[in-house]
């Protein structure tokens, strides 16, 4: 077993922020729709929620999801896929300070691949992660567990799960992280509604921006 470090993250709200592709994909959809458009700020913290989460904002009158229209909208994001999203701040600060350490990253996400890959390909991230899960890779997607013990085995090392991190801006990051009996942290930055507050996730640690990882690990 090694005893190096590894820190897992979560993509969208912890490395990304892809609430504004996401943001433009429905407002395509809804000019499409003749529909008027949604205020950014309403549907920013649905993104975490994914798809289903942006449509409870967007098509509050119509909860049952048609689904032409969510295979309109997956179609619409992926053609603007990276056209505004961006690192959070000090990503690549951090990553770099992970490289000098020889602390190994990898990120675990309910996204699936088909929108992932284009992200990592965008920021460089491929050949410097050492292992990534996405959503459609397993069976069961977070807040269980499987998707993050499926990246320390795809890691192709042997990590002391007492030096293996997981980052996540959600509820669901910090129960998988829990169950997986990962060292969890949660960010305080991410997509979260008004009342959703991360003090109560009962995360190891608590950061603001994800330079403190540092100061963790």
């Amino acid at each position: 077993m090694t005893n190096k470090k590894i820190v897992l993250f979560d993509l969208d709200g912890t490395l990304i922020d892809t609430a504004p592709d996401m943001y433009l994909a429905l407002s395509i959809l809804l000019s499409e729709e003749k529909m008027e458009t949604v205020p950014y700020d309403k549907v920013r913290p649905q993104v975490s929620n994914g798809v289903l989460g942006i449509f409870s904002v967007a098509f509050s009158d119509d909860p049952v999801i048609e689904s032409d229209r969510y295979e309109r909208y997956l179609d619409i994001y992926e053609s603007v896929l990276g056209q505004e999203c961006k690192l959070f701040n000090n990503a690549n600060n951090l990553l770099d300070s992970l490289d000098s350490k020889d602390i190994d990253f990898g990120i675990v996400t309910n996204k699936s691949s088909r929108f992932t890959m284009p992200l990592m390909r965008q920021y460089n991230l491929l050949d410097r992660m050492q292992t990534l899960v996405c959503g459609d890779q397993v069976k069961q997607r977070k807040p269980n567990p499987e998707p993050l013990i499926k990246a320390l085995k795809n890691s192709g090392k042997s990590y002391d799960r007492n030096n293996v991190y997981y980052v996540g801006d959600a509820q669901k990051d910090i129960d998988a992280a829990r169950a997986a009996h990962f060292r969890s942290i949660a960010c305080t930055y991410g997509y979260r509604v008004a009342d959703d507050n991360p003090a109560s996730w009962e995360a190891e640690f608590l950061i603001d921006d994800l330079i403190e990882v540092n100061e963790i690990v």
